[in-house]
């Protein structure tokens, strides 16, 4: 029995032996294929490999956003720099980005509005801190978003290159400056998507598995309307038209009350810092912080502690003009942590005018 073991195990060794040493060179090519097709690789295109590794591998998208941004970086700068060198590249360029800060300088001045419950033209300083708020996810955002669409028409510039590539044209050499362009640009296009939902998972404090099932029931949602407007009756245009605007406002009030604005009562014996600062971490997305440190600025920088019109105790004021102030309190169980009044301007100015009139 034993000596049938030994036999039985003398076998099973050599023929792994032959096995392995039939597979050798099959490993070695393809150990020495990978490397060339590594080395092949541009420093970008490795940063989309290892990004899209650690996708599917390690299912961590915030690295995988990370090397996604890094390698769009990388690769799209230098062609940034060349455009930025040629004029309409200098006049296109300041154009988009003059687009986005308008758009931002409106969104930035409703967002004063709503937090000071009156025109941004009165808070000036806060206006700016509020777009200096604003820019980074708006300009990360729509560059972003451009670099899809940039995606979905390169495939169409390659091929059209390809067509041409029979007349002699020179353009054709933009494709041989990378290895496989055409997957490299399907790779670019996924995980910029993914950028993208991580970027909107981010700012709204939301899991990317909610964000993602949010962006496809809205597209899908929004296919569906679509069909019915070109095809259906006056009466389901309307119904489509009803939906649209549901799925549109859906996204500011698709979460819960408690989380769409988390609001921290006052504990007794804790200081006003401590409230504060809980109720901001208490508070969720970007933009919801935002607005706390918008309306935390505008009491601690922009108001004026003293005035001439009569005032609350701890509470600061601005003027929005001869007879009205808008007065800040800190206020714990108000949604930003402060309480914006507009009051009547009670100066001793006014008083003496009035004991004049009364006189006479």
């Amino acid at each position: 029995m034993l000596r049938y073991f030994k036999v039985t195990t003398w076998r099973a060794n050599r023929q792994l032996k032959q096995q392995n040493a039939a597979l050798k060179p099959h490993k070695a090519r393809l150990t020495k294929r990978l490397q060339t097709i590594w080395f092949s690789l541009s420093t970008a295109q490795k940063l989309y490999l290892l990004a899209l590794i650690s996708l599917v591998v390690f299912q961590s998208t915030s690295l995988t956003s990370i090397l996604t941004v890094t390698a769009l970086i990388v690769e799209f700068w230098p062609k940034f720099i060349t455009l930025w060198h040629s004029l309409a590249g200098k006049a296109l360029i300041l154009l988009f980005y003059a687009i986005i800060a308008n758009f931002v300088l409106a969104s930035a001045s409703g967002i004063v509005n709503e937090v000071t419950l009156v025109s941004a033209a009165h808070f000036n300083y806060t206006h700016n801190f509020a777009t200096l708020l604003y820019l980074p996810p708006w300009a990360l955002g729509i560059t972003l978003f451009t670099l899809l669409i940039v995606q979905l028409l390169l495939p169409f510039y390659i091929v059209i290159l390809l067509l041409i590539k029979p007349f002699g044209s020179d353009r054709v050499k933009f494709i041989t400056q990378s290895y496989s362009p055409l997957l490299t640009a399907l790779l670019r296009f996924a995980l910029a998507s993914v950028v993208i939902i991580n970027l909107v998972s981010f700012i709204d404090d939301k899991p990317t598995e909610a964000v993602f099932d949010d962006l496809v029931n809205s597209f899908t949602s929004g296919a569906e309307a679509g069909r019915t407007l070109v095809k259906g009756t006056p009466q389901g245009q309307l119904v489509a038209v009803n939906e649209l605007t549901k799925n549109t406002e859906a996204p500011q009030s698709s979460r819960p009350p408690n989380e769409q604005q988390s609001v921290t009562v006052n504990v007794e014996g804790d200081n006003e810092a401590a409230n504060s600062m809980r109720h901001f971490l208490d508070t969720k997305g970007y933009f919801e912080r935002s607005k706390w440190l918008i309306a935390s600025f505008a009491y601690n920088f922009e108001a004026d502690d003293f005035s001439r019109c009569a005032k609350a105790k701890n509470s600061k004021v601005v003027e929005l003009n001869d007879y009205e102030i808008v007065e800040i309190t800190p206020d714990n169980t108000m949604p930003y942590s402060y309480k914006f009044i507009v009051k009547a301007c009670e100066s001793p100015a006014f008083k003496t005018m009035l004991n004049k009139r009364n006189a006479n």
